[in-house]
């Protein structure tokens, strides 16, 4: 592979991250009544109870794109490669 720019052979390629998504989902029913239930046991035992039981969280999934990317090691000039 040759750079575009001054024709060097001195070229790495990288893979960079060039963006990340993250989804977030909610407790749904059996997590609002978790908090619920958490809840009312905190007030009846003056928060004590919320040593003991956790609470309820939701889900996160992340996506990442990666894109590649060449680098010329002679004159700096980078450009991607699809």
């Amino acid at each position: 592979m040759k750079c575009p720019k001054c024709k060097s052979e001195n070229v790495s390629i990288q893979m960079m991250e060039t963006g990340s998504k993250t989804k977030k989902t909610g407790n749904g029913l059996g997590g609002i009544a978790h908090n619920t239930f958490r809840a009312g046991l905190a007030i009846s035992t003056l928060g004590l109870s919320n040593l003991v039981v956790p609470k309820a969280k939701g889900k996160e999934k992340t996506k990442t794109k990666m894109q590649k990317i060449a680098l010329c090691q002679e004159c700096g000039h980078s450009w991607t490669i699809k």
